[in-house]
């Protein structure tokens, strides 16, 4: 994809996680590598409604989280959006959303069980401590804690990562399904029957993330 298929691409999918209530109107942000330069990234612009982003909003920044081109100010969590494209080559999106069911899930201390394959790929996943949103503090947490799959922000969110920023969205959405299956459960009072450990085992190793 070229820069501009990128930049429509995120504004597209940025609304998509809007109207699908994973992003609220100015909670979320997402990011994807540059095409031309990949010391550089598209992320959508501060305090500006998500749900009818164009385009020609987007922010370029660098692998520090600063600013290189845009009218508007970049997200105030640009510095590990940044960061974990840096330090993890391999990462070409990053998306933050504020998807209520993890956000419950995160703060409570919860544990993903292996009910089924996504369960799986979601186990993995660390809960970073709470702290306040564009911090130092919070960048380091996220850039040296984060999964195969993204992580649980407590009291916060909700980030994943992926190769593209389809997979990144789409490892949101699998999340969201995950945990909402897992708080049902739990409110039921259900004990359930769980996937085979050597099964766990085989996909985790399959997936890269064991």
């Amino acid at each position: 994809m070229s820069d501009d298929e990128l930049r429509a691409e995120l504004a597209k999918i940025t609304t998509e996680l809007y109207h699908a209530g994973l992003i609220t109107a100015t909670g979320g942000n997402i990011s994807v590598r540059s095409a031309s330069q990949p010391d550089a990234a598209w992320i959508t612009p501060s305090q500006i409604f998500k749900g009818d982003l164009k385009p020609e909003q987007m922010i370029l920044i660098d692998m520090e989280g600063k600013k290189i081109s845009g009218d508007d100010k970049p997200s105030v969590e640009s510095v590990y959006h940044a960061g974990i494209m840096k330090y993890r080559p391999e990462i070409n999106a990053v998306v933050h959303t504020h998807a209520p069911l993890s956000t419950i899930f995160g703060m409570c201390n919860m544990e993903v069980l292996p009910v089924n394959t996504e369960a799986i790929f979601t186990m993995n996943m660390p809960v970073i401590p709470f702290y306040l949103g564009g911090t130092k503090e919070l960048a380091k947490a996220v850039i040296d804690c984060v999964g195969q799959t993204g992580a649980f922000l407590s009291n916060h969110g909700l980030m994943t990562i992926g190769k593209s920023l389809r997979q990144a969205a789409d490892n949101s959405y699998m999340v969201e399904h995950v945990v909402d299956i897992l708080l049902k459960i739990k409110m039921a009072g259900l004990t359930p029957n769980q996937v085979p450990e050597k099964t766990v085992k085989f996909l985790l190793q399959f997936a890269g993330a064991f």
